[in-house]
């Protein structure tokens, strides 16, 4: 069973991320926030915990190799790497290791034998503020105050409080699917043919009728294909066979917008950036991943009231 590491488990337990490229179950570490029966007696441990790791930081920050940002993040350059440097949406691929201040270890990738791969704008706000300060093939150590790292949450190896210590390798930098879609986006809005809505909605008339539009608290009756960036189909009511119905005001905002240019008989093709589809969490059992701009054909069938 692989272990997912770590460091997605941040604000609601588990972070939206495919972190695993193979299909093995995932065993979870579940983070908990305490409840109104034990507050009073965790608070005094979160208390604790914050305090001994406020002390630490202040004694690790004069250390002249130590530097320290506006957030009170505190790292230490290992080893300076010389390739690009990652922004939050990047999708980043590093080993790490995790210690807590009394150099206990709790977490490392080296030990599980796979670096880590993940968006760097899913995981604690330490990871995605200090990332970003390294190139590919640098090795940095960061000292995360409890306030980037889990705060009040806690798990069987990290207490409320805590602050955290990684050492982390900057491996490789691979493109998301947000950057691919808006690299796309700024391409495609240049095509002949191609309109864009004040939201950032794009659109092609395929089939132009005249008639009756609807309104967004209207049942709408549709054909439609939906595909990902490159070309795979991830649901078609055609290849199904049966059109779809659904009020309009009951799916993604790139939809509402959308249907809402259309006549009955009409046929359009919507390219639907990722804060008007899904945003940055991946769909269960789909291939649409984090931050995907989509592209639909639909043929707009029937207004039903």
């Amino acid at each position: 069973m692989k272990r997912r590491p770590i460091i997605y488990y941040f604000a609601a337990c588990v972070l939206l991320v495919n972190a695993c490229s193979s299909g093995e179950p995932e065993e979870v570490q579940q983070f908990q926030t305490p409840g109104d029966a034990d507050s009073k007696d965790q608070s005094k441990e979160y208390l604790k915990e914050k305090a001994a790791g406020d002390a630490f930081l202040a004694k690790n920050k004069v250390r002249k190799e130590v530097k320290s940002t506006a957030s009170g993040l505190q790292y230490e350059v290992l080893k300076e790497g010389n390739g690009p440097k990652p922004t939050a949406e990047s999708i980043v691929k590093v080993h790490y290791t995790g210690y807590l201040i009394n150099g206990s270890k709790f977490e490392s990738s080296l030990d599980q034998g796979e670096p880590a791969e993940f968006p760097l704008n899913q995981v604690i706000k330490g990871w995605t503020e200090g990332v970003q300060f390294m190139s590919v093939g640098s090795k940095y150590k960061f000292f995360i105050p409890t306030e980037l790292a889990y705060d009040q949450q806690s798990n069987e190896k990290i207490k409320a409080g805590s602050t955290l210590i990684f050492e982390i390798e900057l491996l490789e930098i691979k493109e998301s699917e947000k950057a691919k879609g808006i690299k796309f986006l700024e391409q495609n809005k240049q095509k002949p043919g191609v309109k864009v809505t004040s939201t950032g909605l794009q659109y092609e008339v395929i089939k132009a009728t005249t008639g009756k539009k609807p309104r967004a608290t209207d049942k709408v009756k549709v054909h439609y294909t939906g595909k990902l960036l490159d070309g795979k189909t991830f649901d078609s009511s055609v290849e199904r066979g049966q059109p779809a119905e659904f009020m309009l005001n009951a799916v993604i905002p790139g939809w509402t917008e959308g249907l809402q240019l259309m006549s009955i008989g009409s046929k359009f093709k919507f390219y639907i950036p990722s804060e008007l589809a899904y945003g940055d969490h991946a769909q269960p059992g789909s291939p649409i991943g984090p931050g995907s701009t989509l592209v639909f054909d639909v043929e707009l069938l029937e207004i039903k009231k």
